[in-house]
């Protein structure tokens, strides 16, 4: 059984290629297939043997009573569970420990939250909003004078902040990171919180970390306690969509209080899911976030080893309230401009205000850095950053109420977004984690202002815009690599520039090289400075992540609406003003323009659009495999027939995209 699923995972890892229609790429197809079947052969000859690993949900009744010996396997094959501490400790009793620990965790956070509310409400004189990261002419309203002026914190809330945090703090280092004792957490793995409608979504995005990303990488698959009825995904599906065994589920209601979710739910579940984790290392994906490309050397890429904690950037500057600096007792140097937006290369030399106060506060030495955080996706080693996920446990327990109006001031993306790098920089320093510079990337398609349909050639659009639906993030290796070498390239240019010209205006050797330098500085400074330059050095950063969530893969939805049709409801409901209107084009298209083919093999609307045809449509009332179809189905006035219509939709979307494909 054991060699049947390997057999299996490596047609499905080159499935993808051999639908193609591009006959060279079916003939690199068939080489691989081939070459892949004698490298297996010749392992088997070898006399090496990868048990078949038996499927079990975390704390389930009929889970086996130990962890499998994980040792058997190969080198390459990392602990898919909980190791135990020791050879005496059954698996129940880990699960106790962790049970205990998490709990004190929680009564410390619960006793050290704050109590005084405060107004959400930004000032009249506010003028912030949404600023991009290269938007430079809107610059001037990131200064801290104009940070303060939007979310009004008393000073009595700010105190009380003050004075639980540092207290929190002292608990954490001297209490609760202690109890958690060595070892508790083993192996690597990617960390996935579902559930409900996030079962259904994360099902695709499990198939492209398979299919494209990496075999071997365990999965533990979080399930909160409001999505516990999904027992025949995880025992029948699962282990169909993934047979090498090494993805689970993880009922989280058995490792936390009930209690603990009366307030922590959503986003909010992003650190427990963490701590309720088994990995030491873990890639934390947003059920929505889809693999493209190849992520198995992830954990062994340089800026992981060096800081333990790897975060992607959101398309938007900072608006975090300076009074959080305060409350969290981050220093900031108000005087010292280090950065401009997210480049923290160039000498600040060429582009400093003369007055610091002009400044953006982000750009300040002390604060942290643009760009803002995008959460879907997270590196970490539990074993350094333990601390910060806690602290961002904190956080996010008192969000709602407290951090995230200070973090994102009712702006975009306000949420557990910023958490992390808030909690690496209270805790550690500024060398705590490592942020791709690569700026994220947008993909979707242009389309009708009014309807949101595609624009195809030819089409009178008089009002067109943009359709975001997916942010791009770029691979962790290939852009600390890319920063690594501009920083030696830029430090050389100006280095070399700077010695030539003392050389040049010193000829009798009489100068301390301060004037020149000054002087030289200010040369450069009038010759101007632009962002876009330090941005284009990252332009040919591969993409990894596809974090498609506008709109999410939710079948449902699409055949309720039927989005990303010319005919379909959605465009009829828009054009209901317009008495006999008609399409001028009709059925599908795709959401990801072609610039997509570029990023990747992997056809990702193909593949994701063909898993829910074989796993809902295909089977014998398929919407009973997943908790959330079937609430929708038995809850909805002819919910059956919508049923039938969403894989209908499902169906002719399939085939367009086979269609289509490259």
């Amino acid at each position: 059984m054991a060699i049947l699923n390997s057999l299996r995972m490596k047609f499905r890892f080159i499935g993808h290629f051999l639908r193609r229609k591009n006959a060279k790429m079916l003939r690199v197809g068939i080489i691989l297939f081939i070459s892949l079947c004698l490298v297996f052969a010749a392992m088997h000859k070898g006399g090496d043997y990868m048990p078949n690993l038996p499927y079990f949900r975390i704390n389930d009744k009929e889970a086996p009573e130990r962890v499998p010996d994980w040792g058997s396997l190969s080198d390459t094959v990392v602990e898919p569970a909980r190791e135990l501490i020791s050879e005496d400790e059954d698996f129940e009793t880990i699960n106790t420990r962790l049970r205990d620990v998490l709990s004190a965790t929680m009564k410390r956070i619960e006793e050290f939250s704050p109590k005084e509310k405060f107004d959400r409400k930004n000032g009249a004189d506010c003028k912030i909003g949404d600023i991009h990261i290269d938007d430079t002419k809107s610059f001037d309203r990131l200064t801290k004078s104009e940070l303060l002026k939007c979310i009004q914190l008393p000073d009595t809330v700010q105190d009380e902040m003050k004075s639980l945090h540092k207290s929190f703090l002292s608990a954490l280092k001297e209490e609760i990171i202690p109890s958690y004792g060595p070892q508790l957490y083993k192996g690597k793995g990617i960390v996935m919180v579902a559930g409900g409608k996030f079962t259904l979504i994360g099902m695709p995005a499990i198939k492209a970390i398979r299919e494209n990303g990496d075999e071997d990488i365990p999965i533990e698959i979080m399930v909160p306690p409001d999505n516990t009825d999904e027992s025949y995904f995880c025992e029948q599906i699962l282990p169909e969509l993934d047979p090498s065994g090494k993805s689970r589920c993880v009922y989280m209601e058995k490792l936390f209080d009930p209690s603990t979710f009366q307030k922590v739910k959503g986003y909010q579940l992003k650190p427990l899911a963490l701590l309720a984790s088994s990995f030491e290392n873990a890639l934390l994906l947003d059920a929505d976030n889809y693999v493209i490309n190849s992520i198995s050397n992830i954990f062994n890429t340089s800026p992981f080893k060096k800081h333990g904690l790897v975060l992607w950037p959101d398309y938007w500057r900072r608006l975090h309230h300076p009074s959080l600096y305060d409350v969290t007792g981050i220093k900031v140097e108000t005087d010292n401009q280090t950065r401009y937006s997210f480049d923290d290369v160039s000498p600040p030399e060429i582009y400093k205000n003369e007055n610091p106060k002009n400044a953006p506060f982000h750009d300040l030495e002390g604060t942290i850095p643009d760009s803002s955080t995008e959460s879907g996706q997270l590196l970490v080693n539990k074993s350094k950053h333990l601390e910060t996920i806690i602290l961002s446990l904190y956080y996010n327990y008192n969000g709602p109420s407290h951090y995230y109006p200070l973090l994102g001031q009712g702006y975009a993306g306000e949420g557990d977004k910023d958490t992390f790098a808030l909690a690496a920089k209270a805790v550690h320093s500024n060398q705590s984690y490592y942020q791709v510079k690569s700026p994220v990337g947008a993909m979707g398609y242009w389309a009708h202002k009014k309807d949101e349909t595609l624009v195809l050639e030819g089409d009178a659009a008089p009002e067109k815009e943009f359709r975001g639906v997916a942010m791009l993030q770029h691979d962790l290796e290939f852009d600390y690599k890319t920063h690594e070498e501009v920083k030696e390239e830029i430090s050389t240019k100006y280095t070399r520039a700077l010695n030539k010209y003392r050389e040049q205006k010193d000829t009798e050797g009489t100068d301390d090289g301060i004037a020149l330098s000054i002087e030289f500085w200010n040369i450069q400074k009038k010759l101007g400075y632009h962002l876009a330059d330090f941005r284009s050095y990252f332009k040919d950063v591969p993409v990894t992540f596809v974090h498609s969530h506008l709109p999410k893969y939710n079948p449902w939805e699409f055949g309720k609406e039927q989005d990303l049709t010319f005919d379909g409801r959605k465009v009829m409901n828009r054009h209901k003003d317009e008495p006999g209107f008609s399409p001028i084009h009709h059925g599908h298209y795709r959401m990801y323009n072609d610039d997509f083919a570029k990023l990747t093999s992997y056809d990702l609307e193909l593949e994701n659009w063909s898993c829910f045809k074989k796993f809902i449509c295909e089977r014998d009332n398929g919407f009973e495999s997943f908790s959330y179809l079937k609430q929708q189905v038995e809850s909805t006035i002819d919910g059956r027939k919508q049923y039938d219509d969403m894989c209908d939709y499902i169906n002719d979307r399939v085939e367009m995209l086979r269609e289509s494909t490259w």
